[in-house]
């Protein structure tokens, strides 16, 4: 019995051993045949990294929603050096990809201040301190990111002040770069280690963004080459829907050495593309919208293991990128479009010399409609033609209608007469004698003489102040300067926003109004006399185009003078959400004399219809006002043309000012004028403007 008992009992023994047996075997077939892969990775070193997810930048459209910049899908390179094992393995691996690079044509981002090719030096006058002066005359000296780098990183044998080139071998010691690369080759990869090196010592960011916008060749080469740590992202770039505005639309880029520690305090990051100049510079702040962070694990291999959005810590919320909002502007692009051809076609060949010009349109409370600048470029090749655009004697990157200084030769006229028949030195009925010489001094030699007298030795005899601006009658407003005075003129010239900023987003001059200020700053002497000449626009005036069209703007409407603005409105980036509505601001109201404004706009009235411009509108389905200028430049050259409108002439709406330089005759540019209202009107009765969703028509 015992003995059956124990043979039972081994028989229960080996049956609970070779069920053990069976069961480990199919484990381990689990863990390495049928789940292997999976635990595998599992098994492998992980590494975490928190890496930026950029938003979509906002739109910008123009007043009828027509969109003007939108963003495209693309491609971007980043590097984690943390994937690319030992020192040599990463840098033959940055070697394979600059030579990739060279290949592809493909740029890459590099700040270091140093040349690419021997001898080395340095790209910047300031490349380890920059000195600064503050307002009261002292210096403050800052250190730069590379000598603050230089010195986390204690290089060896590198003097107080470096050249460029034992900077470079400094730098090649430390990275370890092998001896054989040669010294171009050399400087390409130490300027790659330095940017990784700039963000490895800044914990808030991982990747860096290497080159931005590859195209799909560049992608398969460098798949092909299986680089360790290199990744292709995806991401957004500019996209420009029109060739026109360039001048006010901009460009974005990225952010330059000397501006970091500004954005560094707004929180963006040193990889992050801000807008550089124009609507994209003046309202950042809308378009750029939040980044997201997600926190991404990658195995030995460089392979993305996991990814997860982050959560933010204060409130709970998981960072999610949040798109930009979208920018609506007072830009008519149509109507910019016609301004641009019009000038394009008229302005080569008004004259010999007539190469440069610029138009500025206006409503009556400031908003800027159409600002063109002659010659211009399309935007969208900004950056790949910028050294033929900067280079080019006509200078087409310079925004003329903004930046643009110009005498206003007569249009400065009705300023006088404004002046002058608000503070009673002269009436609407009063008739002043053009005697073709003004005698009102004796002891000067050479007498001023009214333009007509000059050219055909007659006079306009004796006319108002309707008829002087009609006749463009010099003799007339010396007189009526010399009665009103140097310190009225400047003072109403000032208040019609002339020689004074006229509050737009976008950087512009600001110009001045001759007077004794305006002598005294360029050392000069101040005559009374020379109250005539500033009294016809001349002298040390100098205004720029948009300060032309606010100033008839101000004149006609009133006398309530506002800020020039483009922004008219901010939308969330679905559109569902206004963010802000723009209200025009009024900076000044002038209170001028309702009959007395009638009288200086009977004379612009009389310049459209009468004068020799009269044929250019005469077709027109609205009656204009206008007044032509022309401001000699130089004895030898021709003079600028200028030339201010508005329409209608009984309820304007628009003001416009043109300047085409060495252009002659104010005249001349009346048909560009002529064109631009014919559109505007035309285009009120037959809008083709899109419907966008939550955007507001005229």
């Amino acid at each position: 019995m015992d003995k059956n008992r124990f043979h039972l009992h081994s028989q229960l023994m080996l049956f609970l051993l070779a069920g053990s047996f069976a069961v480990l075997l199919w484990v381990l077939f689990d863990l390495q045949v049928v789940n292997g892969s999976y635990y595998l990775a599992q098994s492998t070193r992980k590494i975490a990294n928190t890496e930026t997810v950029q938003a979509a930048r906002g739109e910008i459209l123009d007043r009828y929603g027509r969109v003007l910049v939108s963003n495209r899908a693309t491609y971007q390179v980043t590097l984690n050096p943390n994937m690319m094992g030992s020192v040599q393995d990463r840098n033959d691996t940055l070697l394979s990809l600059l030579e990739v690079c060279r290949e592809q044509g493909v740029e890459w981002n590099d700040t270091l201040p140093v040349n690419w090719e021997p001898p080395f030096l340095y790209t910047t006058d300031t490349p380890f301190q920059v000195v600064t002066v503050d307002e009261e005359g002292n210096e403050k000296r800052r250190s730069t990111q590379l000598s603050q780098l230089a010195a986390s990183l204690k290089l060896k044998d590198l003097p107080a002040d470096p050249s460029a080139e034992e900077l470079i071998a400094a730098l090649r010691t430390w990275f370890e770069v092998d001896p054989t690369v040669g010294e171009a080759e050399g400087r390409a990869l130490v300027g790659v280690l330095y940017e990784l090196t700039l963000r490895s010592r800044d914990i808030s960011r991982s990747g860096y963004v290497f080159a931005q916008d590859v195209d799909i060749f560049f992608i398969t080469v460098v798949k092909e080459r299986q680089l360790s740590g290199v990744t292709i992202n995806t991401a957004t770039v500019r996209e420009y829907n029109t060739k026109y505005a360039a001048h006010l639309l901009g460009q974005v880029g990225p952010i330059f050495r000397e501006e970091w520690e500004d954005y560094q305090s707004k929180g963006y990051a040193m990889d992050d593309v801000v807008g550089k100049d124009g609507v994209e510079q003046a309202f950042e702040q809308y378009l750029r919208g939040s980044s997201g962070a997600k926190d991404v694990e990658y195995n030995q291999s460089g392979k993305i293991v996991s990814e997860s959005w982050r959560t933010d810590p204060e409130t709970g919320l998981l960072q999610t990128p949040n798109p930009g909002g979208n920018v609506i502007l007072t830009l008519d692009i149509k109507l910019q479009e016609v301004v641009e051809e019009s000038l394009r076609r008229h302005v080569p060949g008004m004259t010999e010399e007539s190469q440069k010009a610029a138009c500025v349109v206006v409503d009556m409370s400031g908003g800027v409609l159409a600002s063109a600048s002659f010659p211009s470029y399309d935007p969208a090749e900004y950056y790949s033609h910028y050294n033929e655009l900067l280079s080019d004697p006509l200078e087409p990157l310079h925004n003329k209608a903004l930046q643009g200084l110009y005498a206003p030769g007569s249009t400065f006229k009705m300023a006088v007469a404004a002046g002058a028949l608000e503070e009673g030195v002269i009436t609407q009925k009063e008739k002043i004698l053009d005697t073709g010489r003004y005698r009102h001094y004796e002891r000067i030699e050479d007498q001023p003489m009214c333009w007509y007298f000059r050219q055909y030795g007659r006079t306009h005899g004796y006319v108002n102040v309707s008829e002087a601006i009609r006749d463009s009658c010099n003799v007339y407003f010396y007189e009526t300067g010399l009665r009103l005075g140097i310190d009225k003129l400047d003072d109403y010239a000032a208040r019609f926003g002339l020689g004074q900023a006229t509050g737009l987003e976008l950087y512009e001059a600001v110009g001045e109004v001759a007077g004794p200020e305006s002598s005294k700053h360029h050392e000069q002497t101040w005559y009374e006399g020379e109250t005539m000449y500033a009294a016809i626009g001349q002298g040390n005036t100098q205004v720029t185009p948009i300060q032309l069209a606010n100033y008839v703007a101000t004149l006609v409407n009133g006398g309530d003078h506002y800020s020039t603005h483009l922004l008219k409105s901010v939308k969330s980036s679905d559109f569902s959400q206004v963010i802000q509505e723009h209200e025009p601001q009024l900076r000044d109201q002038l209170g001028l004399d309702e009959t007395n404004i009638e009288a200086v706009k009977k004379g612009m009235g009389m310049v459209a219809s009468e004068g020799s411009v009269a044929r250019y509108f005469q077709n027109l389905d609205v009656k204009v006002g206008a007044k032509t200028g022309t401001a000699q430049v130089h004895r030898d050259s021709e003079a600028n043309a200028i030339m201010v409108a508005f329409a209608p002439y009984d309820d304007p709406e628009i003001a416009i000012s043109i300047v085409v330089e060495r252009g002659g005759s104010g005249s001349a540019v009346a048909g560009i004028a002529a064109e631009i209202l014919e559109y505007y009107f035309a285009a009120k009765d037959s809008l083709n403007a899109p419907a966008v969703e939550n955007t507001l028509i005229r």
